[in-house]
């Protein structure tokens, strides 16, 4: 069963006024219908969100560092650096569009 807290201060200690009234132990804020609460975010969860965000939030840096390597090679007609940097890029969207990387995807960008 979710642990159901006050919607304006996140406190999960009420008071049972009537059948479908409660009261919050900290605000005072009498609650009466469920879009009044929310359920208690589990921390874990949350901390899987901030990795995701920040695995997301480091390719789309690496995307741009690998675009501006791409066009160097590009101005020095170095077709080798081109090849791997753009294999990369593709590896590093993929990663972006998913969310996770994929080994056969990398394989098959090397050949």
């Amino acid at each position: 069963m979710k642990k159901l807290v006050c919607k304006d201060c996140g406190n999960a200690e009420f008071y049972v006024v009537h059948f479908n009234e409660t009261q919050c132990k900290k605000c005072g804020l009498h609650l009466t219908h469920p879009s009044q609460y929310r359920r208690e975010e589990l921390q874990q969860r949350k901390e899987h969100l901030y990795l995701e965000i920040k695995r997301k939030a480091e390719a789309i840096s690496k995307i741009s560092l690998l675009k501006r390597k791409i066009d160097q090679c590009l101005d020095a007609h170095d077709q080798e650096g081109f090849k791997k940097f753009t294999c990369e890029l593709r590896v590093c969207q993929h990663f972006l569009k998913t969310g996770r990387s994929n080994a056969k995807i990398r394989s098959k960008d090397k050949v």
